[in-house]
């Protein structure tokens, strides 16, 4: 449904850089914070909200949460999800410490790391892009609009 438009949605797992490419960098990108709509039990306004920024931006960053990423799904949309690796733990927990994360949110996604990333690997749905060590989506991402088709999201990896 909504894959005519030079967008691409990308479902990026937190400490991956959505909001450093949103705010830092001229790539056309915005971040829709399930989160803030899900609270609130604002479903319909969260697809209205992604569906307005279509052919608008290159890319809208949203969280790697399936039940917002299902609803999309439902609507028509193609999302890319990017995580990382398992055994980044450690890592993500630097990057986490790095950027001032409140303890709550470092202990939250410590306790729960492998269960969520074993439950991101298994939504059949999405393209999947496993990030490395060191990876960030700066690092994957380019936009070269001219390949944008029905089949290739422009996701790639360098």
């Amino acid at each position: 449904m909504m894959k005519d438009l030079n967008t691409v949605v990308c479902a990026a797992f937190c400490g991956t850089g959505k909001t450093y490419i949103c705010e830092k960098t001229d790539i056309k990108a915005i971040e829709v914070e399930y989160w803030k709509y899900k609270e609130k039990g604002l479903f319909k306004e969260y697809i209205q909200d992604v569906k307005k920024y279509f052919g608008k931006v290159d890319y809208i960053f949203i969280a790697t949460d399936p039940e917002g990423m299902k609803l999309l799904n439902n609507e028509g949309f193609n999302i890319t999800l990017i995580y990382p690796r398992n055994e980044l733990r450690n890592e993500y927990l630097d990057r986490y410490i790095e950027r001032g994360s409140s303890y709550d949110f470092i202990g939250r996604f410590m306790k729960h790391w492998d269960t969520w990333i074993d439950e991101l690997k298994e939504q059949e749905y999405c393209k999947h892009i496993v990030l490395d060590s060191g990876q960030y989506l700066l690092d994957i991402l380019y936009i070269e609009t001219d390949l944008l088709t029905d089949q290739a999201p422009v996701i790639n990896i360098v």
